[in-house]
């Protein structure tokens, strides 16, 4: 069965594959809010660990908010259609709440117009942007370059990084159907009906420490 037509057992599978992938990448975040619960709680030394526990809680509490946000977006049903600017918030909160210094993420926006993005452009590019995010198990930078006439077809979504290769979830995106299929590597799929959604296939590079996915029009 080709990925344009799904049955019904196959949509089920997919669903709860992205569900899975959503608890996965939400799972840092939460666990560090209960470390810090933790720490609040010990009271052998209250008095010297009460400002950082604070600030883990802080920190961590912000950190799950922004990915549930862009996740809720990206994976969920619907959307709104948004501005350049909201959409480029959007994606900056996001690499910005990835934990840990040695996974550092930066944002390269390349669409200087202010225009609107439809609902089904924006699920696509935050789509994009997770396959390209998780080609750099280092850090680095995520560049998203648009064509003038602001087509969908065209979009670039860029990994650049230490050792950035493409991973489960941009192999997928040649996936014919869920067979084999994990959580990670599930959204790839969803990302390729996203495209045909929208008469548009995905094509990806992997070369040198940079991965890019450009969109085709069929």
């Amino acid at each position: 069965m080709g990925a344009g037509a799904m049955a019904d057992d196959d949509a089920g599978t997919l669903g709860e594959l992205l569900c899975a992938r959503l608890c996965h990448d939400l799972a840092g975040a939460v666990g560090a809010v209960g470390t810090g619960v933790e720490l609040l709680a010990d009271e052998a030394d209250a008095q010297g660990l009460a400002a950082d526990a604070l600030a883990l809680l802080a920190g961590s509490a912000s950190a799950a908010v922004r990915r549930l946000k862009f996740l809720r977006l990206a994976l969920g049903g619907g959307g709104p259609a948004m501005s350049s600017d909201q959409l480029r918030g959007l994606i900056d909160d996001f690499l910005g709440a990835q934990m840990g210094d040695a996974q550092a993420l930066r944002l390269d926006w390349g669409d200087a117009g202010q225009r609107v993005w439809g609902g089904d452009d924006v699920k696509l590019l935050l789509n994009l942007v997770l396959l390209a995010r998780d080609c750099l198990p280092r850090g680095g930078v995520v560049s998203v370059a648009m064509p003038a006439s602001g087509a969908p077809s065209g979009l670039s979504v860029a990994a650049q990084g230490v050792r950035a290769v493409a991973g489960e979830a941009a192999k997928a995106l040649r996936a014919t159907d869920v067979a084999g299929l994990k959580p990670r590597s599930a959204q790839g799929y969803y990302t390729t009906l996203l495209a045909r959604r929208l008469g548009l296939s995905i094509n990806y590079e992997d070369s040198h420490d940079r991965v890019v996915f450009v969109t085709i029009k069929n």
